[in-house]
């Protein structure tokens, strides 16, 4: 009897091989055999599941597009406004969860490489543009839905402002920790006069 396999589970697999490669080297210096080596595959079996680096980037664009819409949607889901003090003390909470996440998540941590080759590859750029856009809707509705209607686009295009800055730094390990606990105060203080 043939054997079974999770056609996406594999894919799966091969994007986080991918995205150990870039914790290593530069996409543009990683090879398809360096992508099979990591994932414990086989150059072909690997050319099974993508036919070449561009499809794999393409995919993980795609799986960070849907992870940060879909994680976004879940905590906004599982944390209610309510059983918060202030807006300040949810978007913190927020902030927190996106600088850390959850144990047991496939983040997509080398996003901001994909964002960099879409400023050289337009293909690249007007996919980032579109997950930016998917993220912008999707943050507005769940701030809308957790905080109020007079939070919207706006407020939603600061927001994401934040994270992408916490993710970039904390993947390159460049905050402090501290940051996490108080960022949206901290940032409001600089509004102050």
């Amino acid at each position: 009897m043939p054997k079974i396999v999770d056609r996406e589970a594999v894919r799966l697999d091969i994007l986080m091989a991918f995205q150990r490669c870039i914790g290593k080297k530069p996409i543009d210096k990683i090879s398809l055999r360096d992508i099979a080596t990591e994932a414990g595959m086989s150059h072909p079996k690997l050319l099974n599941y993508f036919a070449n680096k561009n499809e794999i980037i393409y995919t993980y664009i795609k799986y960070t597009q849907d992870f940060m819409s879909s994680h976004c949607q879940k905590w906004f889901r599982e944390n209610r406004r309510d059983n918060f003090e202030s807006n300040l003390e949810y978007l913190n909470a927020f902030m927190q969860y996106v600088a850390e996440g959850k144990e047991g998540e496939l983040r997509p941590v080398a996003a901001s490489q994909t964002f960099v080759l879409g400023y050289y590859d337009q293909e690249i750029g007007g996919m980032v543009r579109r997950e930016f856009e998917d993220w912008h809707d999707t943050m507005s509705r769940c701030l809308q839905e957790a905080c109020g209607e007079e939070l919207g686009r706006r407020e939603a295009e600061a927001l994401m402002y934040l994270c992408v800055g916490v993710m970039v730094c904390n993947y390159n390990r460049a905050i402090s920790g501290e940051i996490n606990g108080d960022i949206i105060g901290r940032i409001a203080r600089l509004a102050e006069n």
